[in-house]
């Protein structure tokens, strides 16, 4: 039979009784080598030279004492077992021996027991060794995970935190020695520990291990990113014991990389975008303009003579005046547009979602007034002008180099025309543009000549034809050009700032006119007057109306303001104090060209109306089922916030038969009337109504 080797320390002066040990052990199926001492320093010698197994020590010998081989066992060799093997040992000393750590004693005249207590001896000590192995092992890891600067974590299966190393508790602001007991919710952001519940803990689960990136949450709560491992420790029978993480704080890396793709994004000078940036935009500009046919324009801008700064001024007086400008370009544009720079003084704008390609020149002039004021640079005034040019899509192109390309052809013909100026990639562009300027500066000599005038259009009930109010339309006949279209000149005004006093206009003359038929004798009327956004938000429009009022002498009651769905969902908190001084005048509103905008009928029925106004687009495809129920739904709706509703273009007796059907309060246009000078107006007012072929009313 196989043999257990196993080496043996005899502490005995009786070889005799080493040899009645020896044939026991081996009786007992050990192979023994061994060695005797019987002398304290034959002892230390011994254990200094090896470690026995076990050692069998005689309790009382002539010349050296049991228990004080004992003591020094203990001192050299503490993990091997000492088994007193022993003729003369009493119960009491047995016990004191026992109590002074010896590990069990055999009786010289019962040698069929030391095997047994050998073989035990021998197990206990075995697993004890293991033990303290093991606790070295794990003292050993426990100071490379306390010492590592990654956060690692071990949980119970339900989540609660079991151990939390040094870095841990410092990442989380834990105390020393504390983190456990802690569940592991508590120390991930929400979207951390969703993704982590529906991902991490069932892919551990599952195949062992989880990879992923999640964040934690820092002392004062704000999130730490971090790579984290998350791993799924099994027992024996395969079920989870516990779960380890580790996880290792990514801040640097997240900003470096953030710095990396802020670097491939934007111009680090300037800080404004670059040309990269500026193509993948202009790609969605373009996609959107293709979607809602509404054009988007690139313009190039290059600073005049920059030449001459950098050699006039100190060295880095350029790229101060760069960031200037950069700063003034981004002021002096819109909110939903993109300034960018090229590379060197060139620079670029992404004008998106306009109405017309020609309203780039309202952005150019933005952009050139922006430049008016002059820079101060080292402690000099420098003035800067800008040469710019301007591509727009779809005509110009509809891919970022193409714009850019004929954007930057039109710069150069500025530069090559003397700078300081504008121009399209299209002459015919160029041409409508300085058209437009043309009209403009011709629009405010207009004004000051007193060159408009209004014309007034009848609104009649639809039940008698009864004219009850009428819209005032502002007319321009020009000297040379003739009649020109409000569609054509209300625009410019609106770019140009001149849609203030037009408005004030509109208003004062119009007032006054309605005044002038009231004292001749006409019944009272109601004027509807339109207002532009612009007029609508500017801080004095209250004011405005006002005095128009007061000026005329005309009723409040009788005024009645038009405005669209777009100026009344815009600004909400702005739009409601603006209705409120209106209302508080005793003026009407009412909502223009309604069901073209989208307005939320909740927040329209807290506004204080008077009038739906049903767009002429609705009107005139009123035979289209779908135009036709749009007219109904809005006339219902009308009745039900308890407003008027007058339907707009009216041009049909079918149009006019299907208002009536449907119980339209109101209408106008050309079935009845265009848009007549007041000589024309107050005939029809003497008539009092007016009456379509016969049969329509009854």
């Amino acid at each position: 039979m196989d043999r257990t080797p196993i080496q043996v320390l005899f502490v005995e002066d009786s070889e005799v009784d080493v040899e009645l040990a020896l044939r026991s052990l081996e009786q007992g199926g050990f192979e023994v080598s061994w060695n005797r001492v019987d002398l304290e320093e034959d002892l230390k010698r011994a254990l200094g030279a090896s470690q026995p197994h076990a050692i069998l020590s005689d309790f009382s010998m002539p010349r050296f004492d049991g228990i004080d081989a004992l003591r020094l066992s203990k001192e050299l060799a503490p993990g091997v077992p000492f088994i007193f093997l022993s003729g003369t040992i009493g119960e009491e000393r047995a016990i004191e021996a026992m109590r002074l750590g010896a590990t069990d004693y055999v009786l010289k005249n019962n040698m069929r027991r030391l095997v047994t207590v050998v073989r035990r001896a021998l197990s206990e000590a075995g697993e004890r060794e293991r033990i303290r192995v093991a606790e070295e092992e794990r003292a050993r890891l426990v100071q490379i995970l306390e010492a590592t600067s990654d956060y690692v974590c071990m949980t119970d299966p339900a989540g609660t935190i079991t151990y939390l190393n040094a870095a841990g508790r410092k990442l989380i602001g834990a105390p020393e020695s504390q983190g456990a007991g802690k569940s592991t919710g508590e120390i991930y952001p929400a979207w951390a520990r969703e993704l982590i519940e529906r991902e991490g803990t069932p892919v551990a689960s599952s195949t062992g291990a989880w990879t992923g990136e999640t964040a934690i949450l820092g002392a004062d709560g704000t999130e730490i990113p971090v790579s984290q491992v998350i791993i799924a420790h099994r027992g024996p029978g395969g079920e989870i014991r516990f779960f380890s993480t580790i996880a290792r704080d990514i801040r640097e890396r997240k900003a470096y990389e953030a710095r990396l793709q802020y670097l491939a994004n934007y111009d680090p000078l300037t800080g404004l975008p670059n040309r990269d940036l500026l193509g993948d935009r202009t790609l969605q500009a373009v996609a959107h303009a293709r979607r809602a046919s509404r054009p988007a324009a690139l313009l190039v801008l290059n600073l005049d003579r920059f030449k001459l700064v950098n050699e006039s001024y100190s060295r880095g007086a350029g790229d101060a005046l760069l960031r200037m400008v950069a700063d003034r370009l981004k002021s002096a544009v819109r909110e939903g547009d993109t300034v960018a720079r090229l590379g060197g003084d060139a620079f670029a704008v992404l004008a998106t979602d306009l109405a017309r390609p020609d309203d780039v020149l309202s952005v150019a002039r933005k952009i050139r007034e922006a430049m008016h004021s002059p820079f101060r640079l080292e402690a000099r005034d420098l003035h800067v002008t800008l040469s710019i040019g301007a591509s727009v899509t779809p005509r110009d192109g509809e891919e970022f180099d193409m714009l850019l390309r004929n954007a930057d052809a039109a710069m150069h013909r500025v530069k090559a025309e003397g700078r300081d100026g504008f121009q399209f990639y299209a002459a015919a562009m160029t041409r409508q543009a300085a058209e437009r300027v043309e009209l403009e500066n011709e629009l405010r000599l207009a004004l000051e000549k007193n060159q408009l005038e209004m014309h007034y259009q009848p609104q009649v009930v639809l039940a008698d034809g009864r004219i009850v109010g009428v819209e005032a339309l502002m007319r321009w006949n020009h000297a040379q050009r003739g009649s020109i279209s409000p569609g054509q000149f209300i625009p410019v005004a609106e770019d140009s700032d001149l849609i203030h006093p037009l408005g004030a206009f509109a208003l004062a003359e119009s007032c006054r006119q309605i005044r002038v038929w009231g004292d001749a004798g006409s019944a009272e009327l109601r004027l509807a007057v339109n207002v532009s956004a612009r007029q609508f938000r500017s801080p004095g429009f209250v004011n405005t109306v006002e005095r128009a009022l007061r000026a005329s002498g005309l009723a409040p009651r009788n005024l009645e303001l038009e405005l669209t769905e777009g100026v009344l969902v815009e600004s909400r908190d702005r739009t409601v104090a603006v209705l409120k001084g209106l209302k508080e005048l005793g003026v009407q509103i009412a909502v223009d060209d309604f069901g073209m905008g989208y307005s939320s009928l909740s927040y329209l029925s807290r506004l204080p109306i008077d009038c739906l106004k049903i767009d002429r687009t609705f009107v005139s495809q009123a035979r289209r089922r779908q135009d036709a129920a749009i007219i109904q739904t809005v006339i219902l709706l009308a009745h039900s916030l308890g407003v008027r509703v007058i339907a707009e273009g009216v041009e049909t007796v079918e149009q006019l038969d299907f208002l009536r059907m449907h119980r339209c309060d109101q209408a106008q246009g050309y079935f009845f009337s265009p848009a007549v000078h007041p000589g024309a107006m107050a005939q029809l007012l003497a008539a009092g109504s007016i009456r379509p072929p016969a049969g329509k009313f009854n």
